[in-house]
């Protein structure tokens, strides 16, 4: 009987930890999911100001737009790094 409840309150236990660590996992991939989306919008909007003012610096404009379109490129290749 005594192993009997041992066992219960460890699977308890267990059940109890893993509903942690899921919630904390969730939590961690909505953050990661926020910050991305985030870092996509800042991208966007930096690219259009540089199409925007290219009249303003054209060489800077081109540079700008190059390494972002590098950028998602090389990320769609799954490639990492730069």
């Amino acid at each position: 009987m005594r192993s009997l409840l041992l066992i219960l309150l460890l699977a308890g236990a267990v059940a109890a930890v893993y509903v942690l660590l899921t919630g904390a996992r969730q939590r961690a991939v909505a953050e990661l999911r926020t910050r991305l989306r985030e870092r996509e919008l800042l991208v966007e909007h930096l690219r259009e100001l540089a199409w925007d003012h290219r009249d303003v610096s054209p060489e800077l404009a081109t540079i700008i737009l190059d390494e972002i379109r590098t950028a998602e490129r090389r990320n769609r290749g799954g490639e990492l790094g730069h």
